[in-house]
């Protein structure tokens, strides 16, 4: 069975025909004021995002489909639109740092095409004063006094219409607020169900094919090869026409308790979905994208010979 693999240089969703409501666009950055210190969301080199947290929609999932969200947001809605909620948790601006770019880029035809594809947002409190001493450092979690979560957002798509295809999130726990490892195993199966494979590390995964329906239980082997749709500590990622929704989780065992958790880790890919796009969908939309191109450089005015 043809499949496609791709390793992501750090850690980064099911296409939906008519996601997103409308695909927002970037929103404006400025430099701090004299004296003004960093608030709300900001970008990994400084600058202050201004962002309107309102109106910002996730479509519900059809009546009756399998759970296919991660706190809310949904696979294959606009990459603004993941990049604002994920900024805007519970409708209210969080402290936030965004870097994009820092992250894989595929080895196929798309030269001249600028394809947002990689965005890292990290939330939770921002320190006092802005530094610059760990510019090269490339974490996003770096720039905070405090991190409440991470996120790592993949998307494809024509330069401006970018839609999200894979995702990551880590919560991390701060010391002496622990919860237990079971509370947050049962809180993913309350959500998600009876996992359908435990890995050797305690991974919990929820495979599902393309048709929607979850992977029986005796082919261990395509469960098996699901399994590998996404890692969960984002260096690898699969794409293929026989796997669907992919989610996998995991809970990190604290380092002076096992029994309570320091972080959980979950990630999500629709592996049938991103292979469509990728096999089937890109070559054509990035043909059209060139072709529009060169149709608007008609009336320009060339070399005289």
């Amino acid at each position: 069975m043809p499949h496609a693999t791709k390793f992501l240089v750090a850690a980064a969703a099911l296409s939906l025909a008519g996601c997103g409501g409308g695909d927002p666009k970037p929103p404006e950055t400025r430099d701090l004021a004299a004296g003004e210190g960093p608030s709300g969301a900001m970008t990994y080199y400084g600058k202050k995002i201004e962002v309107d947290c309102g109106g910002t929609m996730i479509p519900p999932r059809p009546e009756g489909s399998a759970v296919d969200d991660l706190r809310g947001l949904r696979l294959g809605v606009p990459l603004d639109t993941a990049v604002r909620f994920v900024q805007c948790p519970d409708g209210k601006e969080a402290d936030s740092i965004l870097l994009e770019g820092d992250g894989p880029q595929l080895s196929r035809d798309q030269a001249g095409l600028n394809i947002r594809s990689f965005v890292r947002v990290a939330t939770g409190r921002h320190k006092a004063r802005w530094s610059s001493t760990d510019v090269l450092n490339y974490d996003p979690r770096n720039r905070l006094e405090q991190v409440d979560t991470e996120w790592s957002l993949y998307a494809d798509g024509m330069p401006g219409q970018e839609k999200l295809y894979a995702l990551w999130l880590t919560q991390p726990f701060a010391k002496g607020g622990e919860p237990t490892i079971a509370s947050q195993q049962a809180a993913l199966e309350q959500k998600y169900g009876k996992p359908s494979l435990t890995g050797d590390r305690g991974e919990m995964f929820w495979l599902r094919g393309p048709d929607g329906k979850p992977l029986p239980e005796f082919d261990r082997e395509k469960l098996r090869e699901c399994s590998a749709g996404i890692s969960i500590y984002g260096t690898q990622m699969n794409w293929r026409p026989d796997c669907g929704l992919t989610i996998v989780a995991m809970v990190e065992p604290a380092y002076g308790n096992p029994q309570l958790a320091q972080a959980v880790r979950v990630a999500m890919i629709d592996a049938a979905a991103y292979y469509d796009y990728e096999v089937n969908r890109f070559p054509q939309e990035r043909d059209a994208y060139r072709a529009s191109q060169a149709a608007d450089a008609g009336a320009n005015q060339g070399g005289k010979f």
